[in-house]
């Protein structure tokens, strides 16, 4: 995690003890933002903006074109302008990995990284997706292999865990992990305690500062309710699974009396926006659309535009980069 220019940690111990006293951080919280090496806020909220990229599903030997689709999205954010600070890459960046031999999902990692880095500059952060997982579906690949789950992610990107936050002039970030393996080879969406207990204090920390969250799976979706009342009325969908994070509860329980903004989702390759409690719940399509077969759900290939003001006003627009399939 890169975190602003600032004074030393040790003041940065001074500051948050100092909340302790003002009532706005308990001493748990407190030892769990040491922990996690959580500077202050700093500064006023600033205007800019970034860009959201989510669900790129490059495809093995970039099958379907894949490859092509990438660079050229990156290209249209390239193209921006105003241009973005930076990019929050919202999970699912290779096609089934856990699908994938350990050595497989190597390969089309580095393959991933080398086609991002050859189309763009710009600064990255990055959240972990259910497509991102390596070889848990794969009988031939053992759990003790270096490499399996979500080892070879935060390798690869250099994450020491997959919950993190981070600050960009006056407003703050944090990315959380919502991907639980389960027994069976699949996965649910969930968020884990050892997070809800960081992203507690994290907040407490700063109540007033202008906050985005960011997860993979939506922690809110009229999606599901959709597809159920067409199964119900015989339209042939199949049923939903994964949808929506199973425990959104523990997350929301958080939220009132902080300044969170809006959480910004994927996974769903599609479009949707919900206000609640002047949070914006913003779920991005896919910059694979359909897996790179066409639209999903009428949702073009795209990503996110997010322009944020000095007022902690968040403005979301999806952009089309011209794809064909």
């Amino acid at each position: 995690m890169n975190f602003p220019d600032g004074p030393p940690f040790s003041s940065r111990r001074r500051f948050l003890r100092q909340l302790i006293g003002t009532g706005l951080l308990t001493t748990t919280g407190l030892d769990a933002l040491i922990a996690q090496g959580v500077p202050p806020p700093a500064g006023p909220p600033q205007t800019f903006r970034f860009a959201f990229v989510t669900d790129l599903h490059l495809m093995k030997d970039g099958e379907l074109r894949s490859a092509e689709g990438i660079a050229a999205c990156l290209a249209a954010v390239e193209k921006l302008d105003p241009r973005p600070d930076f990019i929050l890459v919202g999970g699912d960046l290779v096609n089934a990995a856990r699908d994938l031999t350990i050595t497989e999902a190597e390969r089309r990692f580095d393959y991933f990284i080398k086609l991002w880095n050859d189309h763009t500059a710009l600064p990255a952060r990055w959240v972990f997706g259910n497509h991102d997982l390596v070889g848990t579906s794969n009988p031939a690949v053992s759990p003790g292999e270096k490499h399996y789950g979500k080892t070879l992610f935060q390798d690869r990107f250099h994450l020491p865990q997959l919950y993190y936050s981070f600050d960009h002039k006056g407003w703050h970030f944090a990315v959380l992990d919502d991907i639980a393996p389960q027994p069976d080879h699949t996965y649910i969406g969930k968020f884990f305690d050892d997070e809800l207990r960081f992203l507690t204090a994290d907040l407490a920390a700063r109540r007033t500062t202008p906050t985005i969250l960011c997860t993979h799976i939506p922690a809110m979706s009229a999606l599901p309710v959709s597809l159920y009342l067409a199964r119900s009325m015989g339209a042939q969908f199949p049923e939903p699974k994964s949808m929506v994070c199973t425990n959104s509860d523990s997350l929301l329980h958080d939220l009132p009396g902080h300044n969170v903004r809006a959480i910004l989702s994927g996974h769903l390759h599609h479009l949707e926006k919900i206000d609640l409690n002047g949070i914006h719940f913003i779920n991005s399509g896919a910059v694979c659309g359909h897996y790179w077969k066409g639209p999903m759900l009428d949702c073009s290939e795209g990503f996110g535009v997010v322009d944020v003001g000095a007022d902690g006003s968040v403005a979301f627009d999806y952009r089309t980069y011209g794809w064909k399939a």
